[in-house]
């Protein structure tokens, strides 16, 4: 099957000679000989889900959000959701590959899961390029910034790159098959004998993993060029966002390049480091030098993966570092959980101990005005516990109002709560 980032699907032309027993021997030689690569696959991917999957669920929910709706946030949006599927997808090419559980090895499965698998391993490097562009027309061309810099031009790239990405990976689905006479997925007899498979793949993956990095770094240069010139004059307002958006998706840009890159390099060497003589002693397999630059290659390929695979797993901790308008709106988000939390279970307590009318009663007074605690430059957060959540911004006071639908007169009261604030 495939590898985690790149063109490791081309691996299996170099080993498969059409029998039941190859694959079997191929992980026979690797748990008896280099067992390291097995065991970085087995016990580092697991460390990377689970860093990922709340990473990715976190960062696409705090792209959505209604202050983050910008082109640019449609873009990280649809990287979030794309490296989420990833990860789950990759949980089965896992148990495949380095577990050897037989998953994939199934009629509809066998053909369909390369097919969803690789669409969503081309969707991010796709996605970068996307608003890699947009910002070099945002950066280096300004005045035409409106016209091509909108929501609604993101949203339709988006759905192209879905496309396109799905058009590219759909010949994998009729490459592979399930072999009932080995009941094994593997790749069909005419597609290795003709070639067409390897030059097909070859050809895709030099587009997303070669092409498309290449093309990132060239407008990442450019833009870094322009910022620098920009630098000399003092910057002011949307200037200052602009510039601090500018390094943020430079970052994962060039984090992109850094993962992938590696990853493409080593997968194309495969055929390089050729695995030597089988039927050999143990002793002779060990001291064979043509075995022992397989060896070293797998192990260090099975590194170098790992690191590729961390570009569908770190994004958040980059948004982290260098997004200060991601830090605030995640802070939000988790400062009004933490708060509806503890008032929904406050209330639950005291409607179970006094009953609703006590309950009514008690703050009816303050329904419409409620509790204020002045502290000065900080932002209120005016939080529905029901609904939704509103953001409102102060530089005398903070205030912190928790509105509750009322159950006996079917009006709305609302409760301040002091001293909550971000």
């Amino acid at each position: 099957m495939t590898n985690t980032t790149t063109v490791s699907v081309l691996e299996a032309t170099a080993n498969v000679t059409l029998n039941c027993e190859d694959d079997y021997i191929h992980r026979s030689i690797l748990l008896e000989y280099v067992p390291e690569s097995i065991y970085v696959d087995r016990y580092t991917t697991p460390f990377l889900y689970i860093i990922g999957f709340p990473g990715n669920i976190l960062s696409f929910i705090v792209w959505i959000q209604r202050r983050m709706r910008h082109s640019s946030g449609y873009y990280l949006a649809a990287i979030a959701l794309a490296d989420l599927f990833f990860l789950a997808l990759q949980i089965v090419h896992e148990a495949q590959s380095a577990w050897f559980l037989t998953v994939l090895d199934y009629p509809i499965i066998c053909g369909g899961y390369p097919v969803l698998f690789m669409t969503c391993q081309y969707l991010p490097p796709l996605f970068v390029l996307g608003f890699t562009v947009e910002r070099y027309i945002s950066v280096c061309h300004p005045f035409k910034r409106e016209r091509y810099c909108t929501t609604r031009r993101a949203k339709i790239v988006i759905l192209a790159l879905i496309i396109l990405s799905f058009s590219l990976s759909s010949m994998q689905g009729y490459f592979w098959h399930y072999n009932s006479a080995c009941q094994s997925c593997s790749p069909r007899k005419w597609a290795i004998n003709t070639s067409f498979w390897t030059i097909w793949t070859w050809i895709v993956e030099f587009l997303i993993f070669m092409l498309v990095p290449g093309l990132v770094l060239i407008f990442n240069i450019l833009v870094i060029l322009e910022v620098r010139r920009m630098s000399k004059i003092e910057l002011h307002g949307n200037e200052q966002r602009t510039s601090a958006t500018t390094l943020m998706l430079l970052t994962v840009s060039f984090y992109l390049i850094f993962t992938v890159l590696p990853v493409t390099v080593t997968t194309s060497l495969y055929t390089t480091f050729p695995y030597g003589k089988l039927g050999m002693s143990e002793e002779e397999t060990r001291s064979d030098p043509i075995w022992k630059r397989f060896f070293t290659y797998v192990f260090i390929k099975a590194i170098v993966n790992e690191i590729g695979l961390t570009h569908f797993v770190f994004n958040f901790f980059i948004y982290l570092i260098t997004g200060r308008q991601f830090r605030k709106e995640l802070e939000k988000l988790i400062t009004s959980s933490i708060i509806c939390t503890k008032w929904n279970a406050y209330r639950q307590r005291d409607f179970s101990t006094s009953g609703e009318s006590t309950w009514a009663s008690r703050y009816s007074k303050k329904d419409s005005l409620g509790m204020k605690q002045g502290v000065n430059g900080h932002t209120s957060l005016l939080v529905n516990c029901n609904n939704t959540t509103t953001t409102t911004t102060t530089n005398t006071e903070t205030v912190v109002m928790v509105r509750n639908n009322r159950h006996d007169s079917g009006t709305n009261s609302n409760l301040q709560i002091p001293g909550q604030s971000i």
